[in-house]
């Protein structure tokens, strides 16, 4: 097991470049997109662009897209998202919004992914869209009397939001989204950075007499039902311009996750985006005894961007549960192998969502640790990893999902005796360098 050490700059943050690529489409000028993100998944937006009549100029990670003369255009073909459920809600949203006739689908594991959450909602606005009867993919789209739409999100899905908001813009009407929980913001974020009209509320906790001893206050919110709204005028027009794209936080976690897990290692990673609803894993880490160190914060795009430096050190275990699920859930995978090794008993619960991503997530963690020898037990919304036992060398299943194949990279690097991924080619979805920049820091 060698330590880790140097310096990262991981690519484009993939959820940053997927709405950058789409919302070119609605532009009233090109678009200039820098550091887009590599790998499959932002690969499928661009070729939906391009089906929808944009034009991509494309230098390595340097993108000009000028959005269709005339307006959308009805694709030729369906258009195939992939594994990229990023790219079919949020283009479902675009496309239902504007009456425009397509077919969306998607590989085999997309193609079992709920879209009713979408479905339901876009349905509201009086848009044409239907999936099939079990509410998955293949979606379709067609024209439909748009109206105005307040909703309150009944799951926490920055996905959802996005489509709703896209089919806002595209359809001219008013939209207005209220969050439970809040989720990432980048939508409303880029949409503000290119001149359009979108606000952003919460409902702030006011301070008042408790009934029950009036010599004591409590905070108490207006409402119990939302925590945050976002209000998208109608008739709003999207200016073409500028997006500097950060570098990735999700695949920034993994060189994160292999420092604090591998004794001696030090690595500092350039340009990372910071955004508050995508940090909580840091904030967490922080908080069961990780060394880790922010520095070089700046804002670029309206979007918070910085460096981050992490350091091998002991690790206290922890429960995550509730409202901290929502901005971790992508990195779980990587805080089930961190707990591996953390003497004591990590629980996470209230993760049911992971059930519903490229794979079974829950499931995955639980069979690939068990097989690198952990002790750990399965909820259906989590889990719970007794730590502090050698990771032993073991045959890893990613099950096609690329967030399990890097977490159980990571694994891998920090165990002892050889790891083999089976599936490993799916780091391709976002992060097609990952194995070679992590073989990059061994010292």
């Amino acid at each position: 097991m060698s330590k880790l050490t140097g310096v990262v700059t991981v690519p484009g943050d993939k959820s940053i470049s997927h709405r950058a690529a789409l919302l070119s489409l609605l532009a009233s000028a090109p678009m200039e997109i820098n550091n887009f993100a590599e790998g499959d998944d932002c690969a499928r937006s661009l070729a939906a662009v391009r089906a929808l009549g944009g034009i991509v100029e494309q230098d390595g990670s340097r993108l000009l897209v000028s959005p269709p003369h005339g307006g959308l255009k009805p694709p030729a073909e369906t258009i195939d998202c992939g594994n990229s459920g990023t790219t079919l809600r949020l283009l479902a949203g675009l496309l239902a919004g504007a009456g425009i006739a397509a077919r969306l689908t998607g590989d085999g594991s997309l193609r079992r992914r709920p879209m009713q959450r979408i479905i339901e909602p876009l349905r509201k606005m009086n848009a044409g869209i239907s999936g099939t009867p079990d509410g998955t993919p293949p979606i379709e789209t067609g024209a439909g009397q748009i109206v105005p739409l307040d909703y309150i999100l009944p799951v926490a899905s920055a996905q959802v939001k996005s489509a709703l908001l896209l089919a806002g813009l595209a359809s001219g009407v008013e939209v207005i989204i209220r969050e439970k929980n809040l989720v990432r913001d980048h939508t409303e974020r880029m949409l503000q950075h290119l001149g359009c009209a979108c606000t952003v509320e919460d409902v702030t906790p006011e301070t008042v007499v408790d009934p029950d001893d009036p010599r004591r206050k409590k905070k108490v919110r207006s409402t119990d039902e939302y925590r945050r709204s976002i209000t998208l005028p109608g008739r709003q027009t999207l200016a073409g311009g500028r997006v500097d794209v950060p570098g990735d936080f999700s695949t920034a976690a993994n060189f994160i996750a292999a420092a604090l897990l591998i004794r001696g290692s030090h690595v500092i990673l350039k340009g990372v985006g910071l955004n508050h609803t995508r940090t909580a894993f840091v904030t967490i880490l922080k908080q069961m005894g990780a060394e880790i160190t922010i520095k070089n914060r700046t804002v670029i795009g309206g979007e918070p961007v910085g460096d981050i430096e992490a350091a091998y050190g002991p690790l206290k275990p922890r429960k995550i549960s509730g409202d901290q699920i929502g901005g971790v859930i992508d990195e779980i995978p990587l805080l089930a192998v961190l707990a591996s090794q953390i003497e004591g008993t990590t629980i996470i619960r209230n993760a049911e969502e992971l059930r519903q991503k490229e794979s079974d997530r829950i499931a995955a963690v639980v069979r690939n640790l068990k097989a690198m020898g952990v002790k750990i037990g399965e909820f259906p919304d989590g889990f719970a990893v007794e730590g502090g036992t050698e990771l032993n060398g073991a045959e890893i299943d990613s099950f096609g999902d690329h967030r399990i194949a890097m977490a159980f990279a990571v694994a891998g690097a920090a165990a002892h005796g050889r790891t083999t991924i089976s599936g490993s080619e799916a780091v391709a979805i976002s992060c097609p360098r990952f194995y070679t920049m992590l073989e990059g820091l061994r010292s």
